[in-house]
């Protein structure tokens, strides 16, 4: 059951946008890394992994011409976007074993300062697995070419991003296990 709700959310997110489906595979990838890298027990591994793959299913929600516009979006367009965590986190809990990694997926765009959405939480009260899923989205994010930023940095550059914008955006820590990736 559990096997064939996961591969029905990712085929339909394959569906909407095949771009995503890649981003979200990438995503898990270096989010596996940096949870070995913390030490995360095996069940916070196991919705991690779920909540990376399915963390922006709620773009299903979201219209062609804001999820493929080539510039910034207006202030009334991004409040439109930011709804993809909720969208995709109420979606994906309807099915029960997937409650820990819905949390996870609704809050990956949480910031440290407390600056983020969709609930504004601070610090550790994000849920560990939300802010490995906030770098390693962000990591993922500029490092790749798209429709609304034409060109990527390299990983040393994405890496110094980041480290900027550790203790503001980002857990430190978790911006420690993203520089410590390759020791």
């Amino acid at each position: 059951m559990k096997e064939r709700a996961l591969e029905a959310f990712t085929s339909a997110l394959e569906a909407r946008d095949p771009a995503t489906r890649s981003h979200c595979e990438r995503v898990s990838e270096l989010a596996s890394r940096l949870a070995k890298q913390l030490d995360l027990a095996p069940l916070e591994v196991a919705d991690l992994v779920i909540a990376c793959g399915l963390h922006d299913f709620g773009v299903i929600d979201v219209p062609d011409r804001l999820l493929h516009k080539p510039g910034p979006l207006t202030p009334a367009e991004w409040e439109v976007m930011k709804r993809h965590p909720d969208v995709g986190a109420d979606l994906v809990g309807t099915v029960r074993v997937f409650a820990g990694a819905a949390v996870l997926m609704r809050h990956h765009h949480e910031r440290w300062d407390g600056s983020g959405y969709p609930g504004g939480l601070k610090g550790e009260r994000i849920p560990m697995g939300a802010r490995i899923i906030a770098v390693a989205e962000s990591f993922d994010f500029i490092t790749h070419k798209w429709p609304y930023r034409a060109n990527p940095l390299n990983d040393l550059q994405a890496e110094q991003d980041i480290s900027k914008h550790a203790s503001s955006w980002y857990d430190p820590a978790v911006v420690d296990a993203l520089l410590a990736r390759y020791d």
